[in-house]
């Protein structure tokens, strides 16, 4: 990866700040924050928005405001550059800036969605995405894909008791291919090479202003989740690969999505339902 020019991200912060408007101020935090260049907060009644140029991930940082209390629900943080993202089953999300990071903090009762609950937040995206002219679908469980390409990844972490949600997209560049995306023929994708032409701050501010509005409803219905699926779920009655769920490794038809947020597949020895896991394409 390239070394990380904190004076041109550090200049791109101030465009940042005027985008997303209100009053900033630069934070100190104490102890080993994860963070390169200062912080700004921006606060407002019961949020705070955090801004850094650089951070080894938004998750870190929001594990720290978390331990010094001032990370309450619905505040996040936007990071022009991360050196250490993480997506699921550990692996890293190598990307570069031009990228949106971000990492918010939901209300403590979305964790009643369960395996629903990265869905949940799938649905949002791509309800953002589509706005803007982009055919996005789900990946189970957790990937954001246009044109079968991987433009963005959902992590979500509980710490401490409280959920973040970590939210990656590729917005300029796509990420780094590494071993696993080159073997499967998942390769990443990015708004720009799909002719979409969006700042990260603007972007971010229509996801935010999106899944306040959406999540809500979703933790009230639930079962509205499989239904927004229907119609965005990636490989739905395709052949694909089950991979990291144990005796159900192996090829199979997606067939949809339990109400529990399980993938429903469809093998020689019947419909089975999966909860962890991930799936790839076969491989031609």
């Amino acid at each position: 990866m390239r070394p990380v020019d904190n004076h041109i991200l550090n200049k791109e912060m101030a465009g940042w700040q005027a985008c997303l408007g209100g009053q900033w101020d630069l934070l100190e935090l104490p102890g080993s924050s994860g963070i390169s260049g200062p912080l700004r907060v921006s606060r407002t009644e019961n949020a705070g928005r955090y801004l850094v140029s650089a951070c080894t991930s938004t998750m870190d940082v929001a594990g720290n405001l978390l331990k010094q209390g001032g990370f309450p629900r619905w505040s996040w943080i936007l990071a022009g550059n991360q050196t250490r993202g993480r997506g699921q089953l550990g692996r890293s999300w190598i990307s570069r800036s031009g990228n949106l990071f971000a990492t918010i903090r939901l209300p403590q009762n979305a964790g009643s969605l369960g395996n629903l609950l990265p869905l949940a937040l799938g649905v949002v995206l791509v309800e953002v995405m589509d706005g803007l002219g982009l055919p996005a679908e789900v990946k189970w469980p957790n990937d954001i894909l246009v044109g079968r390409t991987k433009v963005g990844g959902i992590l979500v972490e509980e710490r401490g008791g409280h959920l973040l949600a970590g939210i990656g997209i590729n917005v300029d560049k796509g990420a780094e291919a590494d071993c696993f995306s080159q073997a499967f023929k998942i390769p990443a994708g990015s708004f720009q090479s799909f002719g979409v032409d969006v700042s990260v701050p603007r972007l971010w501010m229509q996801v935010e202003q999106c899944l306040t509005r959406r999540l809500p409803a979703f933790i009230s219905s639930p079962g509205h989740v499989a239904e927004q699926l229907e119609r965005c779920l990636a490989f739905r009655e395709e052949p694909v690969i089950v991979t990291n769920a144990g005796p159900l490794d192996g090829p199979g038809i997606l067939v949809g999505i339990s109400t529990t947020g399980g993938l429903i597949i469809r093998t020689a020895r019947g419909e089975h339902i999966i909860n962890r896991g991930q799936i790839i394409p076969p491989v031609l």
